[in-house]
């Protein structure tokens, strides 16, 4: 398991409610928000309301023809730290223990006091007090087994708490990752030197809360939901996001407007959140076209028998069989220097699936192949603005823009 993530919860959003700061706040808080009881319909994989791209775009291009078959984001999304919760937050003094933390640094630099304690609170270990396990030592937790340690906020506690040490701001980094140009040297503020490591922590948790975003598909809330006989996941939330949904996402985004995008890269009940950076058609045809199939190969792709009717959409009248290369960035700890243009955090997933179009070639649907069908993306979601308001009793975007604006310039 990737030493790295954000908190998993129990988020359930309709395409109707994205675009607002519910969506991070339920991400944040452990809570969700109830769209209502969408897309039922388990026969067919024709997107439904919470697949459909156009709920929160209605500018999307969805011909085939018109698709480009890679693409990628202008700005290389920043490779960054979850700041994990057991670690309390951005209050970790990730640099030594005779250093300042990402918050002692700010509450220095702007004259707020009791900032550390407000965002262990809010954010960290102390907000966790009464709500979970104490502990003395790491194996107090293990009967949780949930991959909790014992935390605690310094030496001087005699009681800890469990702690699951993926629980993070994965849902702050990842957007701000995508939206904001990288701090790439040290700069000093009011007598205070702030690292590339320190803003990025800052950022990470003011995109927390207040961030206006748009929001594709349904979260599962099953640890590895069960597969029926034909190989396909019975609840519609599960066995989404919808390939064609993925498909117009990736090449209207990546492709077209050159814009990253946020996906939750597993398909049951963990959340992963990650900045998606570019995608590959790897399978198209010379000429750089989409690799159209008969309706008797998409049967026996899907795993439908022998000479049956196409019945997972019966709609559907073209067919493309699509081999997909999605490229995101991974965690890194916080530093003296920034770690854009490292290549060792770029991963690679890989899907296969079948397009469903209409005879003039517009998607409105798709299914996955083997092994896709449960390895696929649960929900993808972009900031559309800045956050807006404070976190903590005081770190305001501005404040932090305005470092990050001065470590962000070049030499």
């Amino acid at each position: 398991m990737n030493a790295a993530s954000t908190i998993r919860t129990a988020l359930s959003l309709s395409p109707r409610t994205a675009g607002l700061a519910a969506l991070l706040g339920a991400l944040g808080a452990a809570s969700g928000c109830s769209g209502g009881d969408l897309g039922q319909d388990v026969g067919f994989e024709k997107w439904n309301d919470a697949n459909n791209p156009a709920f929160v775009d209605e500018n999307f291009e969805y011909d085939v023809a018109k698709l480009p078959l890679s693409g990628k984001a202008a700005r290389p999304p920043i490779p960054a730290d979850y700041w994990g919760t057991y670690n309390d937050n951005i209050n970790a003094k990730w640099d030594g223990d005779e250093s300042l933390s990402p918050t002692a640094k700010f509450g220095k630099a702007f004259g707020k006091e009791g900032i550390e304690d407000t965002i262990s609170g809010a954010y960290g270990i102390d907000h966790y007090r009464g709500m979970r396990k104490s502990c003395d030592a790491d194996y107090d937790c293990n009967d949780l087994k949930d991959g909790s340690s014992c935390a605690r906020r310094n030496d001087k506690e005699e009681k800890g708490v469990c702690i699951p040490t993926w629980w993070g701001i994965c849902h702050g980094w990842a957007p701000y990752a995508i939206s904001e140009p990288a701090a790439v040297k040290p700069i000093e503020y009011n007598g205070v030197k702030f690292y590339p490591g320190d803003i990025e922590g800052l950022f990470s948790l003011v995109y927390t809360r207040s961030l206006p975003v748009k929001f594709l598909s349904e979260r599962c809330n099953e640890e590895r939901p069960k597969v029926e006989g034909d190989g396909r996941i019975p609840q519609d939330e599960c066995r989404d996001m919808n390939p064609g949904t993925l498909h117009i996402v990736a090449t209207n985004l990546l492709g077209i407007r050159q814009q990253g995008y946020v996906e939750d890269r597993t398909y049951d009940l963990q959340v992963w959140n990650q900045p998606v950076s570019a995608f590959r058609v790897t399978n198209g045809t010379e000429d750089g076209k989409l690799r159209e199939i008969t309706k008797e190969e998409a049967v026996k792709l899907v795993g439908l028998p022998e000479g049956s009717a196409y019945t997972y959409n019966p709609e559907a009248k073209r067919f493309f069989h699509v081999q997909l290369e999605i490229d995101w960035i991974g965690e890194a700890g916080p530093a003296q220097y920034s770690h854009v243009g490292d290549n060792s955090y770029t991963r690679t997933d890989s899907y296969e699936y079948v397009l469903e179009t209409d005879a003039k070639g517009k998607i409105f649907g798709g299914e996955y192949v083997g092994g896709s069908r449960e390895l696929h993306p649960d929900f993808v979601w972009w900031p559309t603005g800045r956050p807006t308001g404070s976190v903590a009793g005081g770190i305001t975007y501005d404040q932090v823009k305005m470092l990050n604006d001065m470590a962000a310039k070049a030499e």
